[in-house]
């Protein structure tokens, strides 16, 4: 049986995307199924993670405003260029 502090490394480690053979994963389950710390662990780390990929996300939009989605007009401008710039390149080829 796997003691709180493997399982808490193995849980962390994982969370990282490292990937777990079968049997450490199963390993793990059953230590989750008798232990209410360990679970308790996991639900924190779970809830930390989501926190941090939500602050991530907000502080993106802070620190890089300029990231915002183009208007639909400029998209469609832009869109236009590009098949005219298709159009000309196919136009310029040499047939065979």
């Amino acid at each position: 049986m796997l003691s709180c502090k493997e399982v808490c490394y193995i849980v962390s480690e994982s969370q990282d995307g490292k990937y777990l053979p079968w049997r450490e994963r199963f390993r793990v389950r059953v230590h989750l199924i008798m232990c209410k710390a360990c679970q308790r662990l996991v639900r924190q780390m779970e809830l930390l993670r989501a926190a941090v990929r939500r602050y991530g996300e907000s502080e993106e939009q802070v620190l890089h405003p300029e990231q915002e989605t183009l208007s639909d007009e400029a998209s469609a401008r832009i869109h236009e260029r590009l098949r005219q710039a298709e159009n000309d390149s196919a136009n310029d080829e040499p047939a065979n």
